[in-house]
Parts: C-alpha cells; structure tokens; sequence
C-alpha cells in the first residue's frame, strides 16, 4: 500500500501510481503518443491544473477501490456499487453504454471525458513533446536511449570493412556499450558508484544518475542458472541501494539476448513498481532486452 495526495493505494498498478508520484512532485504526468508529424511515438509533459488533480487522484480512488471489491469476490456490478462516489458510478455506467463488452469498466470510464480526452492524447496543444524540447524531466530521454540499446548492438555486431566486431558477451560489454551511450547526453553520469556500507558487504551501483536521482543496475544473464537466481539477486540489490543520498529510483535492465528468462512479462512486473525501505519510499523499474 502507497500513499499520495494524502490517500492510500493498494490495488493499482505501477503504471497510475508512477502518474500519481510525479502528479504530487511535479503537477504534471508524463506520457507517450502517436505525433503524425513525425511519424513515430514521442514522449511529452502533460501539466494538470489543481481542477484536473483533483478530479484525476478521485477517479483513481474510486478505480482503486473498485479493484479492491473484485478481489474481496464481488461481481463489476456490485462492487461498482460500493464506490461512495456517485457522480463516478453514474459516469461508469454511462461510459460502459458505449462501449464493447471487453472495455467496461477500464480506468478511463472512471476519468470522465476531459480527462480521458487529455490522457489519450487528444489534447495536442496541451502536450510538451520532448522531440521538441527536453525542458521536462529527462528521463524520457534515457528511456529512449535504453529502447535503443539493442539496435546499437546489431549495428556494431556486423559492422562493415572487415572491422572487429562489438559482442554483448559477458556484463562488463553490456555495461561499457550501455555508458557509450548514455554519457554524453547525461555528462553527471557516474560509473562504479559506491555505496553506504550494506550489512557487512561494500557496493556499488554499476551507474548514478543523479540529476535524474537514479541508480541503474545492469545483468547480463549467463545461463539458465543464473536466470533462475535473477530475481533473488536484484531484491538484495534493491535493499540496498536506496542508501544512496542521490538515489530516489532504480532502473534494472537485463541483457537476455540467448531468452533464458522464461516468463519476462511477469518477470518486469514483479520487480517493477514502489518499495517502502526504512520508511522511505524507492521506485523500481524492470526491463528486459533485447
């Protein structure tokens, strides 16, 4: 369970609840849309005015809530009809008159039309797209460079001329590639950081962030084996690099080219989201690649 804006979460998942972490933070969400422009997805800066907080933290609260009856057993109907809410209920049950069955009951039919107008990317001119300017918080633009990852692999895995190749063979190639290419965007950037001391052991974070207040962790998945000890090892990871004064968030980002993790999707989602560590709150997010 989370708190924000002075209320608790329990049933949402990482993705709202990163919405409401950088809402109270920063008074904005961030998001990706489809820019024909440019022909691609981008990411942007959505501002929200204090009328907009308020209606989207309460249409949360009601989502949340309402996860909350369906897994104590009630059906979508009844445990709509627990929401306290009424205006909420009112533009669920309408919402749910327009569309398909498989639709009913998602979160947008509790946001309301302007909201779901402004989260879908409808409202153009309400969007601060960092193709344009990166004047937000950056760390978009290192979610781009890590979707890129892979594609730089290929590129130097067959390069041209006869030149030797660069091989993502071992963790210490997937961390050299992985700090070619983030350093010059991020110059703050540090490698091989440590950390307060953690029980009786020394670490250190692979690499820091600070302007971004983040800490990323890199694995290169071995074998089999190790795939299976994975998650084992990034949950002591995560107990302990929070001690680091710059650090309010982890990136974990696996290198799997040979796919030995057997089930990723669940894999990012389990090791994905907050953690409460000694009264303070740590945001964790897991990828896998290529």
């Amino acid at each position: 369970m989370v708190e924000f804006f002075g209320r608790e979460f329990s049933e949402i998942d990482w993705f709202f609840l990163e919405k409401l972490h950088t809402l109270e933070d920063e008074g904005c969400v961030y998001d990706r849309f489809w820019r024909e422009d440019l022909e691609k997805f981008d990411y942007c800066r959505i501002q929200f005015n204090p009328d907009e907080i308020v209606k989207f933290v309460d249409a949360l609260q009601a989502y949340d809530d309402f996860l909350e009856y369906l897994n104590e057993g009630d059906s979508r109907e009844t445990a709509l009809k627990r929401i306290s809410d009424s205006k909420i209920k009112e533009r669920v049950k309408e919402y749910n008159e327009w569309v398909e069955a498989d639709q009913e009951y998602c979160p947008a039919a509790f946001y309301g039309d302007e909201l779901e107008a402004l989260l879908t990317g409808s409202e153009t001119e309400r969007y601060e797209f960092f193709e344009d300017s990166y004047k937000g918080n950056r760390r978009y633009l290192l979610d781009e460079l890590i979707e890129g990852i892979p594609e730089s692999a290929t590129i130097l895995q067959d390069r041209r001329d006869d030149r030797p190749d660069f091989e993502i063979t071992c963790e210490q190639d997937f961390q050299d590639l992985f700090f070619a290419l983030i350093k010059p965007t991020f110059p703050t950037a540090l490698s091989e950081e440590p950390i307060p001391q953690h029980a009786t052991k020394s670490k250190k974070i692979d690499f820091v962030v600070p302007e971004l207040s983040l800490a990323i962790e890199l694995k290169y998945v071995r074998n089999e084996r190790h795939a299976k000890k994975l998650s084992d090892e990034l949950k002591v990871d995560i107990e302990s690099y929070h001690k680091h004064p710059d650090c309010t968030r982890m990136k974990a980002i696996m290198w799997d080219e040979k796919r030995l993790i057997t089930d990723r999707s669940n894999f990012e989602e389990d090791l994905t989201g907050p953690r409460t560590i000694d009264g303070s709150e740590f945001q964790i997010e897991t990828i896998v690649l290529p």
